[in-house]
């Protein structure tokens, strides 16, 4: 697991009720030994919304069947155990337009 991979996760709560694809935003020096992973789910209900919503496109190198959008507004922490495996993987030009979502989202 590395960060920008894309992966099916089961998180708990209001917004999770089922595995969905989620993209590790967590950094690279945690992912090996921390017990939890950071992601932002990924829906393909989209809205449009590009301040705190970033468009992902089907490609082969994400795996995702449809138009999607990363949920920086529903960043979590899941328990390891309840990420399962690997759907795809991101370019670094998404990973970037996440960070400033994410720093726009957490007023960082």
């Amino acid at each position: 697991m590395k960060r920008g991979d894309i992966v099916a996760a089961l998180g708990r709560g209001d917004f999770s009720t089922k595995p969905r694809p989620s993209l590790i935003v967590q950094a690279d020096e945690f992912n090996a030994y921390h017990p939890g992973i950071t992601v932002c789910p990924i829906t393909g209900a989209t809205s449009g919304d590009h301040l705190y919503r970033i468009s992902l496109s089907p490609t082969g190198d994400n795996g995702l069947l449809k138009d999607s959008e990363v949920e920086i507004d529903l960043v979590q922490a899941i328990r390891r155990e309840r990420i399962g495996g690997l759907i795809g993987h991101v370019p670094d030009e998404v990973m970037f337009s996440v960070d400033q979502a994410l720093r726009r989202w957490l007023s960082l």
